[in-house]
């Protein structure tokens, strides 16, 4: 989890993102990283509105779920940004 999030303050600072994390008793944890406002940049990526959704992740694991949100931020860096 810390390795995902001081990865993801690293970024923002450069490639402004809004990030959301939830959780509660009778749901998964959820991570969702959208751009918000650059749909017409990314035209091929997933949008919701005019924001691009980068990673929507859910998994009862808290561990698993922070991990995968990095791999697949890391994933759609590499595939529309060329790198991070």
């Amino acid at each position: 989890m810390t390795d995902f999030l001081e990865f993801y303050d690293r970024l923002r600072r450069s490639f402004p993102l809004h990030l959301t994390i939830y959780q509660n008793k009778i749901m998964d944890w959820c991570i969702e990283i959208m751009k918000k406002g650059c749909a017409d940049d990314y035209p091929t990526t997933e949008h919701e509105g005019n924001d691009v959704l980068l990673v929507r992740v859910q998994h009862c694991d808290m561990k698993y779920c922070f991990a995968k949100a990095h791999a697949a931020l890391k994933d759609w860096l590499m595939e529309y940004e060329g790198g991070y």
